[in-house]
């Protein structure tokens, strides 16, 4: 058991006499070393907590948005549809609930109309 010990104890006169073919290098080529990425700590996300500006935008943002709500036509329709639905409302509701329906109504009208605008541009840009 002691030879043993004394085998892995090489000592500063045995490392002195290496020559310098017997150092270790590293390949000439070969595969890249992989790149750092750092690890995830439970510890950072308690001490490096996110301000409001930083998660404000991803209260209001939805997690999962359908694409096909974004078609054009598919807005396009929702507005004619609100246009329908605040109408109805004004001309149940009274008072200042009413102008603000009928508010409502008419800006999303006019969105609508600058759809069709858009639509008509388009079109005879398409035409040429």
């Amino acid at each position: 058991m002691v030879d043993r010990i004394r085998n892995l104890d090489v000592g500063l006169e045995r490392i002195t006499q290496w020559d310098v073919g017997d150092e270790f290098h590293l390949p000439v080529e070969g595969k890249a070393a992989p790149a750092f990425l750092p690890q995830y700590r439970p510890l950072d996300e308690v001490l490096r907590r996110p301000s409001l500006d930083e998660r404000l935008p991803d209260l209001l943002q939805p997690a999962d948005l359908d694409p096909g709500l974004l078609d054009a036509a598919a807005l396009t329709a929702t507005r004619q549809d609100l246009v329908t639905l605040f109408s109805r409302s004004a001309r149940d509701a009274r008072g200042a609930a009413a102008e603000t329906f009928e508010r409502a109504a008419r800006l999303l009208e006019a969105d609508v109309g600058l759809d069709a605008e858009v639509r008509t541009a388009l079109a005879a840009l398409l035409r040429g």
